[in-house]
């Protein structure tokens, strides 16, 4: 069982107070997560050797994240996130008009989406419990939506992300966290070894929108299907690593239904012997290798970040699909529920 402390965080320019979450399990690993933008801040597990190490990137104070309109480090993001074509979209034969954020499309959510809102939060026992309700057409998105997002910290070093979501008109809705994995703390990425379970991924343009198409990963640099080095074909004349700069892809997971939670992804690291799996709830996950991390202000480790310094597996619906016939449904009724379950398991 863990113990959850909160402290100070500092305060938005309005003057609103912003809180961290020290979340401490019984072998004294720590997780850390705010109530702006619902961010994970820090992670700290115990490596080979038994030192603990900080396994996300993150800032040391709230300025640090408001410095940062980028990289979403660690946030919550939504309603809908990763991108809509266009920032346009039907739903229920209406058609509506939402943030363009980047070039002509929306990413995660718009400007002011869920990743930069000061969330209300209750500490329950073990679990600490964040809640926001979306005005409709905030951002351009339909439907009055209240959402929660539970935090829970094991002793066997599990963070378990369990999102809710309710809305009163049909809407789009894709709801993730985008935390920055380096399981050696600092350096490149590009040693670590991943295995993603997809025998398919959705290729994109050049402005990061998917073609339509999905493809198999056979054959291609996308093949994570056994570990692999992050580096290791990154560096291919493929057309898909030039459209992304390297990875930033949507993977297909294995999995029969929406809902079962299965083991998505695999990271490991040989230097510090430390292991990360992700499990999801939804039908796909995001590979982001740091392709264009970068910051302001001094990180955790009081360096500036640069790019492919961390890497991102974001468990999700499928980018762009309210506009992809092909891809799974993600427009959530008022008769619904949204839920998606993200685990990320430290070993």
């Amino acid at each position: 069982m863990s113990t959850i402390e909160k402290k100070s965080f500092g305060k938005m320019p309005d003057g609103h107070d912003v809180s961290l979450f020290c979340m401490t399990n019984e072998i004294g690993a720590i997780a850390e997560v705010t109530n702006y933008g619902g961010r994970l801040v820090r992670i700290l597990v115990p490596d080979k050797n038994e030192c603990l190490t900080s396994v996300i990137k993150g800032f040391e104070s709230l300025e640090g994240y408001l410095s940062d309109d980028t990289n979403y480090l660690g946030a919550i993001c939504g309603r809908f996130a990763n991108r809509i074509s266009k920032a346009k979209f039907f739903a229920d034969g209406d058609e509506y008009t939402v943030t363009s954020n980047d070039g002509e499309n929306c990413l995660h959510g718009g400007f002011n989406g869920l990743s930069s809102k000061v969330w209300d939060a209750v500490i329950d026992g073990e679990f600490l419990v964040l809640s926001y309700s979306c005005k409709d057409k905030e951002e351009g998105f339909p439907g009055n939506m209240k959402i929660e997002v539970i935090y829970s910290w094991s002793e066997t070093n599990e963070l378990s992300i369990l999102i809710t979501a309710n809305t009163d008109k049909a809407t789009p809705v894709n709801i993730t966290n985008h935390a920055y994995f380096n399981l050696n703390g600092d350096g490149n990425i590009l040693d670590h070894n991943l295995r993603i379970d997809a025998a398919r991924y959705i290729p994109i343009n050049p402005d990061a929108i998917p073609t339509g198409e999905i493809r198999f990963v056979k054959n291609t640099a996308f093949d994570f299907m056994q570990a692999k080095a992050i580096g290791k074909d990154i560096n291919n004349k493929e057309e898909q690593l030039k459209n992304g700069n390297g990875y930033d892809h949507c993977f297909v997971l294995n999995k029969d239904e929406y809902g079962d939670i299965v083991m998505a992804a695999v990271a490991f690291s040989s230097e510090s012997g430390i292991e990360l799996r992700v499990y999801t709830t939804l039908p796909g996950i995001q590979f982001y290798s740091g392709n264009f991390l970068t910051s302001v202000v001094p990180g955790h480790e009081g360096k500036i970040y640069e790019t492919r310094q961390a890497f991102c597996l974001e468990p999700e619906f499928f980018p762009d699909s309210p506009n992809q016939s092909g891809f799974p449904c993600c427009i959530l009724q008022p008769n619904e529920t949204f839920q998606h379950t993200i685990i990320f398991q430290f070993n």
